[in-house]
């Protein structure tokens, strides 16, 4: 699987407004890094360990409730086939 980015937005007849994206690395065909991270605490660091340590439906619930947090607020929510764990 490798890479995949999650994104969340907002739609509606005027566009599209993207509003939060996660990147997910699969435990399948992992490649590793060539060195480690100077420092752990960078962001880019910190965004590498959540797309390895986190679920895309648990990425996809953080998603939500920064934009729920932030203020955002919609009808529906739509998603794309693929976040469901397979069986």
């Amino acid at each position: 699987m490798g890479q995949q980015v999650l994104a969340l937005g907002l739609s509606c007849k005027e566009g599209f407004v993207p509003l939060d994206s996660e990147l997910f690395i699969s435990q399948t065909k992992v490649i590793a890094l060539p060195e480690p991270f100077k420092d752990d605490r960078s962001t880019t660091a910190k965004r590498y360990q959540t797309a390895q340590q986190h679920t895309k439906p648990e990425m996809v619930e953080a998603m939500v409730k920064r934009a729920l947090n932030a203020g955002i607020v919609a009808d529906y929510l739509l998603a794309m086939p693929g976040l469901a764990p397979k069986r």
